[in-house]
């Protein structure tokens, strides 16, 4: 039987406007600078290099209006150009994400960006900018169904026939985020770091923090071996006063508070709203303030599941959960970055929220954790020493011979952190997959089902070998880019051996499902 053809659609009437909008704004801060510096350089040319903007923009509404879509029987398909023309061919089934981005002017004209993307390419399969809302929701429900295990073909004749044979399954709410709990995750994650550190550089380069300082200690503490004379004013050495020390160290904290304050602001215009629902196969997330994006992932292209905790996500029983899902790039698998599928739950909910997303794996009650080689924690520290050792050089180009006498502390913390490491390291094999947990201050839990499984690895160094030990990978699509990948250190070599023929023989007895 023929594959049913569906009619073409278009393009929203202003995506010219807003594929012009998005290149305009990558052209402003340049574009600005033109215009400003031309007329007094006297080299008025340069202002009309901006009219080199006119025959783009006859480019970008050539192409907004050489844009079609269809929606046939198990494929989407997207035609475009005028000259040089493509069309591609996309399976429902082979989509993984249909991801829709809405800033103000979008939400004033009940439009969207779409991006609907595969485990094919670097970049979206699609990019649609832009589509109404209600040609979204249709998009949705075609490759909603048409992802249904042995359901009819969607019949796609006419416009009557856009909404599928299957209704919608209804939505369930998974997680919603409270203002609140969305200023918490900001306090926490304190993502605003990126953006305070550039703007300290600029400071610091304009001279404002000389100026700071002096005006703190009357010009006692100099911008030249700042560092150097705060230690030795510590150490009791020399230097600054242990006023100016306590002065400056405040001044440290307050920039610190800011930077927290700054990321709950971040974190409340991006994540206001966040819901996460699941519709049948489904999971739907939806965020933000003034941009709002919506997102759809399917739950059979989660690749690993990650849990991750940090000591103030502990102070305030929370966690947060990433997931990864596949995608290419140059052939080369990799996930997909977007923000945590529970960007902050409380530890309680955990395992109802894994249990949702990862039904065949038991991870409720108590896991039964395997160990690693008892004489890990000596491995681990020799690493740890090493970096000690790079500390004590740093401290000694600062401190000179003074540096001597923070090595012990240095060699100390080794020492500690090498045994809180290890007594952290551990996996199980639970339900259909394997979980592996690391980490001490900063922990993380990955699940990795072995429908998922691609290789499995078993490696020993040089040092491995002579200690008896060997290390295990666990590679799903995307595991060399993902959030924490399933790699077990410091296993008995006996151990890794029994632990990758198991992982390769349910892996052989799973089919493979993207």
């Amino acid at each position: 039987m023929p594959p049913t053809t569906g009619p073409e659609r278009r393009l929203h009437p202003s995506s010219f406007v807003f594929s012009m909008g998005r290149h305009l704004k990558a052209l402003l801060v340049p574009g600005a600078a033109v215009i400003f510096t031309a007329g007094s350089s006297g080299r008025d040319w340069e202002v009309w290099l901006m009219g080199l903007l006119i025959p783009y923009a006859a480019a970008a509404l050539a192409r907004s209006l050489s844009f079609r879509y269809r929606f046939d029987g198990e494929e989407m398909v997207v035609r475009k150009g005028w000259i040089f023309r493509s069309e591609r061919h996309i399976p429902y089934a082979r989509i993984q994400n249909i991801d829709a981005v809405q800033n103000v002017f979008h939400r004033l004209l009940r439009v969207a960006e779409v991006r609907v993307e595969t485990a094919s390419g670097g970049e979206p399969e699609a990019t649609m900018t832009v589509l109404p809302e209600d040609a979204l929701e249709e998009m949705r429900r075609f490759v909603f169904a048409g992802r249904q295990a042995g359901a009819a073909p969607v019949a796609a004749g006419d416009d009557a026939a856009a909404a599928p044979a299957a209704p919608a399954a209804a939505a369930d709410v998974l997680l919603r985020l409270s203002p609140r709990e969305v200023l918490l995750y900001g306090f926490i994650e304190s993502r605003g770091a990126i953006v305070m550190a550039g703007g300290a550089g600029l400071l610091w380069e304009f001279g404002v923090f000389d100026r700071i300082f002096a005006s703190m200690n009357d010009g006692e503490l100099v911008q030249r071996g700042l560092l150097r004379q705060i230690v030795r004013g510590t150490l009791g050495q020399g230097g600054v006063s242990p006023r100016i020390v306590l002065q400056t160290l405040a001044g440290f904290l307050v920039l610190l508070l800011v930077l927290r304050v700054l990321s709950m602001a971040w974190a409340f215009f991006r994540l206001h709203g966040f819901t996460l629902r699941r519709a049948g196969e489904d999971l739907r997330v939806d965020y933000g303030l003034l941009t709002r994006i919506s997102g759809t992932i399917p739950l059979q292209r989660i690749q690993t599941l990650t849990v991750s905790d940090s000591p103030l996500h502990r102070l305030f029983g929370r966690v947060s959960v990433h997931v990864d899902t596949a995608g290419g790039d140059g052939g080369e698998a990799k996930p997909t970055k977007r923000e945590p599928i529970a960007p902050l739950i409380a530890s309680r909910d955990i395992d109802g929220l894994i249990g949702s997303l990862l039904p065949t794996v038991a991870l409720t009650g108590d896991i039964r954790w395997e160990r690693v080689h008892p004489r890990a924690s000596r491995r681990a520290f020799i690493r740890t020493a090493v970096v000690a050792t790079i500390g004590s050089l740093f401290l000694l180009f600062i401190l000179r011979w003074w540096a001597l006498a923070a090595v012990p502390i240095l060699y100390a913390w080794a020492a500690i952190y090498a045994l809180k490491y290890v007594a952290n390291l551990g996996w199980s094999i639970v339900g259909d997959g394997i979980v592996f947990k690391s980490g001490w201050l900063w922990r993380r839990m990955t699940v990795a089902r072995f429908a998922k499984i691609q290789v499995v690895t078993r490696a020993a160094s040089p040092f491995d070998r002579r200690t008896g030990m060997a290390s295990v990978k666990v590679d799903t699509a995307g595991a060399a880019n993902a959030e924490h990948a399933v790699e077990i250190p410091f296993l008995p070599s006996e151990t890794a051996s029994t632990l990758t023929a198991t992982l390769y023989a349910h892996a052989a007895q799973t089919a493979f499902r993207w």
